[in-house]
């Protein structure tokens, strides 16, 4: 069975469409859903994202889930997002097929 995160991955490698992400996380019974008007990473925004080794290495366009219930389509620069400072709240970044903590403004690693 899938989880939720490889079903996000997917998403964010270009790899499933919205509604065959929509699809799994309704099988999954998530809350969540991928809004058609506001999760929409497109092909040229697909084609630029890069993930590496290190979180500062991520560029391009990923999701992000703070935890209300709707995921975010944020830009990431250099590891960083440079219109998102979440401050002490807990959130996660999708980008590249990967999953990263969001700490302030800073990509990290999964604790």
């Amino acid at each position: 069975m899938k989880t939720m995160e490889e079903v996000l991955r997917k998403y964010t490698l270009g790899e499933a469409s919205k509604e065959e992400t929509n699809d799994a996380l309704k099988d999954l019974d998530s809350p969540l859903r991928l809004d058609p008007d506001r999760n929409v990473i497109t092909p040229e925004e697909l084609a630029e994202t890069r993930v590496g080794k290190t979180p500062d290495e991520a560029n391009g366009y990923g999701l992000m889930d703070h935890g209300v219930g709707c995921l975010e389509k944020v830009r990431v620069v250099d590891g960083r997002t440079p219109d998102v400072d979440m401050g002490e709240e807990i959130a996660f970044v999708y980008i590249g097929g990967k999953c990263y903590r969001l700490r302030g403004d800073a990509l990290t690693e999964m604790e």
